[in-house]
């Protein structure tokens, strides 16, 4: 009996040894591939997309360690579609939508999901088309002001431009709207500004720093003071809290009912919960952007250093932080079920972040040629969109599985059985990328 067990035991250890040094192998495989693929030169287009796409089978089908293969993956996958159906006359990758003749600062997406609007430095918003986007997009605002941003009405049906030092405006996306209401401006020069939810009224930030509470046929109110420089604002669905991202690096809020509360960076501490104002430190790197989880439970901070603080809303308290990016992070956006999290930098590149597990490595998007000012997903959750101080705007597909579709659909041909033996090895058996 007891020579039994220990047959038993060592079949099970030998067992255990050989499925567990398999794993290394595939992850090494499939990761080698990838970086084959990655560095491969693009003339080699359809070599370069079926090795990426057969590391990608192995990656879908073999027992592959998840926590940097994918990143590897969906590089390689990203790479080659760039390549197929290149637009050499306009030297547009498939990805690159089109451009603005300055920086685009924003990207929003409104009532209709298969539109979204773009901002730039050169005074014009843009409404494109995700169906087409080779479309030549429409005009829907110009001027010859400074667009610092854009933000978008619950309703999708106004959309705010906030100009650098002269003000902002207030232009309807519907044309009925359009030729009833036409563009309201405010000139009175703003830091920043932000639409409350599910009302017909604007939070601003004015020079001096005063919170004021507008509409467009209300009085306006005085709701708050900052000595900071306020960055950006982001008001909470639920409760109606006001947070301020501010240059010096605190984070402040003005909670319901508003008052008028001075915070001067030397009292933050001491003004810590009192009434309806509280602030604190985050260190002395500037709060460049904000976003609040679809739970209202957590708090998205971009800062100056390149990281992202996630800050518990209930427990004002900080939960941890996201590092990664190599210079400042401008702009932040959760998706729809909160389970990911979306970085811009001026690094050149963005990342989606899996916030359900933090050993994942995120997704980076790189293609850029410059600062990336502005990221955006689309209501579906599928796409971002991004935009930056290159002037283009570019589509990124979330799920890699959409890049395998699409060279399995534009390539007719299969790995050479020589092509395999040297991508792939002559000890695995070969087998067909894209089908007959």
């Amino acid at each position: 009996m007891r020579q039994l067990i220990l047959t038993f035991l060592l079949a099970a250890f030998i067992s255990l040894k050989a499925q567990t040094s398999s794993n290394p192998t595939t992850t090494e495989l499939v990761m080698s591939m990838s970086q084959r693929s990655l560095v491969m030169p693009g003339y080699l287009t359809e070599l370069k997309a079926l090795v990426a796409q057969q590391a990608y089978i192995f990656w879908k089908e073999g027992n592959v360690e998840p926590y940097v293969s994918h990143l590897n993956v969906y590089q390689a996958l990203y790479e080659a579609n760039k390549y197929l159906g290149y637009d050499s006359i306009r030297g547009l990758a498939y990805n690159q939508v089109g451009f603005h003749s300055n920086t685009v600062t924003s990207v929003v997406f409104g009532a209709d999901p298969d539109s979204y609007y773009s901002s730039s430095t050169d005074g014009k918003i843009y409404k494109w088309s995700m169906s087409d986007p080779q479309k030549i997009p429409k005009t829907v605002y110009a001027s010859d002001k400074i667009i610092q941003s854009i933000e978008m009405s619950n309703d999708g049906k106004i959309l705010m431009a906030i100009f650098y030092q002269k003000g902002l405006a207030l232009i309807p996306t519907e044309k009925n709207q359009q030729e009833d209401l036409g563009v309201l401006e405010d000139p009175q020069p703003v830091q920043t500004a932000t639409f409350i939810p599910g009302e017909r009224r604007y939070l601003s930030v004015t020079k001096a720093g005063d919170l004021i509470l507008k509409g467009f046929n209300a009085q306006a109110e005085n709701v708050g003071k900052t000595a900071l420089k306020v960055n950006q604002l982001k008001v909470d669905e639920q409760d109606g809290t006001i947070y301020a991202g501010t240059d010096q690096g605190v984070l402040e809020a003005w909670e319901k009912p508003y008052e008028v509360k001075e915070s001067p960076i030397e009292d933050i501490m001491e003004n810590w919960r009192k009434q309806s104002y509280f602030g604190y430190e985050l260190g002395s790197f500037a709060i460049k952007c904000l976003d609040i989880s679809p739970d209202g439970n957590t708090l998205a901070i971009g800062r100056d250093r390149g990281d992202v603080i996630l800050w518990d809303i209930p427990n004002k308290q900080l939960i941890r932080i996201i590092s990664g990016h190599q210079s400042t992070v401008t702009d932040i956006q959760y998706n729809a079920k909160g389970d990911l999290l979306l970085t811009t930098s001026r690094d050149g590149t963005a990342r989606i972040w899996d916030l359900t597990d933090s050993r994942k490595l995120p997704i980076i998007l790189d293609d850029h040629d410059d600062w990336v000012f502005t990221g955006s997903f689309d209501p579906s959750g599928t796409k971002i969109i991004t935009g930056g101080a290159d002037e283009y705007i570019r589509t990124w597909p979330i799920d890699p599985a959409y890049f395998a579709f699409r060279i399995c659909a534009m390539i007719d041909r299969n790995l050479t059985k020589e092509e395999w033996n040297e991508f792939v090895g002559s000890e695995i058996a070969y087998e067909i990328t894209c089908g007959e």
